[in-house]
């Protein structure tokens, strides 16, 4: 038996790109027989719903309305959420997904949108959080830059971002990169914006995840299976169910 959880979302809430609202997303993965899921909304200096004419306190406020809603809409059932957030690095429009760290982290810490990336890495991995690059070779109109991963400063790769076959997210250098980086964390990610796109990405585990310092720890020890296209398979791709 495996428990799924998804590591790339986004509700409508707090991501000005997402259509579905937080309690629509928990009572979709429900159906679709998740165990869990990581609210990843973008971050304030991003694709947010959040004004940034408002203090640093009352951006996080707002931010974090998505992941609240989708904590309180789980309560009422036997479903996890945890808490994370997708941080977008500029000009380049390197999306990287960052878990393992607080709300008070973000209150604590108003200059996250001014910092050079590799400060933001040494923060994250000072207060002990990880970074997992979302969709390292995606090609989109708002990206300008030739992909770049910085390896000696993330934690993990995206090896699958939405469906295996994405034209643009070119999920198979993603795999290339991770493959000649084999201790480099591997997941996958619906990078789901819609209920309709339920199911189809994601991790598993052997057993139930009961908290985010438990999954990142699962993620560190490579124990995640990966959901690709709706099906689970191992470290290297291969279906196992």
């Amino acid at each position: 038996m495996f428990y799924k959880y998804e590591t790339h979302l986004h509700t409508s809430e707090s991501s000005a790109c997402a259509s579905s609202t937080a309690a629509e997303m928990v009572q979709a993965y429900i159906r679709a027989g998740y165990s869990g899921f990581v609210v990843t909304d973008h971050f304030v200096n991003a694709n947010s719903t959040v004004s940034r004419d408002l203090t640093w306190h009352e951006q996080i406020k707002n931010f974090i309305r998505g992941y609240e809603n989708a904590y309180r809409e789980a309560e009422k059932y036997n479903f996890q959420v945890f808490f994370g957030w997708e941080y977008t690095v500029f000009p380049y429009c390197e999306d990287h997904l960052t878990y393992n760290l607080d709300i008070n982290f973000l209150y604590k810490h108003p200059e996250l949108t001014q910092i050079s990336f590799s400060d933001y890495c040494k923060l994250v991995h000072e207060s002990g959080g990880i970074l997992i690059h979302a969709h390292p070779y995606r090609e989109a109109s708002y990206i300008h830059y030739p992909p770049n991963p910085k390896l000696d400063l993330i934690d993990g790769i995206e090896v699958n971002n939405g469906s295996s076959d994405s034209p643009y997210n070119h999920n198979d250098k993603a795999w290339e990169l991770a493959r000649s980086n084999p201790k480099l964390i591997r997941t996958s990610g619906t990078d789901i914006h819609n209920v309709q796109k339920v199911g189809l990405g994601g991790v598993a585990f052997k057993y139930k995840i009961t908290s985010m310092k438990e999954f990142v720890k699962a993620l560190q020890n490579h124990e995640a299976y990966l959901i690709i296209d709706g099906r689970i398979t191992d470290r290297d791709g291969n279906i196992v169910e």
